[in-house]
């Protein structure tokens, strides 16, 4: 039992960051609703024993369990159209001057806004491969689908998201 505790402990360390990261982009900036959902997925692999799954399939176990959680949680609330602020955050600094600040701001709003608005198993698959840098077959093991319909997924979210934010700028030049 030791030694499983102790495994457990070091699982715990490795991942708990990670996947804190990816729900709290995946609930749309909720850090608190991320904690805990990440918590009750360790909670999860506790329960089930970690001596049960194999040690290299325990990242993607987590990560499927965890979004499972929160997908249940984001329908309870009705909220599939929260925010995703920690992707902009986590993959850009804020420029220095107040014009830069604003305009850094205005093109954040304008990728939240166009993430918000992708279906769930694209915008998933995105997050799980820009921001954790996933393979496409560790993308497919963790959302329980084929590594083909990531590959399919991941496309069209990157192809929607680029041809949107062309409408959008060429919208806000002509304004």
């Amino acid at each position: 039992m030791a030694n499983t505790d102790a495994e457990f402990a070091e699982i715990f360390n490795e991942f708990y960051p990670s996947l804190c990261r990816f729900l709290e982009c995946l609930l749309g900036g909720a850090s608190g609703a991320a904690q805990d959902i990440a918590q009750e997925s360790f909670m999860q692999l506790y329960r089930t024993g970690v001596e049960k799954i194999v040690r290299e399939e325990v990242r993607f176990w987590l990560f499927r369990v965890a979004r499972n959680f929160a997908l249940n949680e984001l329908s309870r609330r009705s909220t599939r159209q929260r925010l995703f602020g920690k992707v902009v955050d986590a993959l850009r600094a804020e420029p220095p001057g107040p014009a830069e600040q604003l305009e850094a701001a205005e093109r954040r709003e304008l990728v939240l806004s166009l993430l918000k608005h992708l279906p769930e198993h694209q915008r998933a698959a995105l997050l799980l491969r820009e921001q954790e840098e996933m393979s496409y077959g560790e993308i497919a093991r963790v959302l329980d689908v084929s590594e083909g319909k990531v590959k399919v997924d991941i496309f069209r979210a990157r192809t929607t998201l680029r041809a949107r934010w062309h409408r959008a700028q060429e919208a806000s030049a002509g304004a």
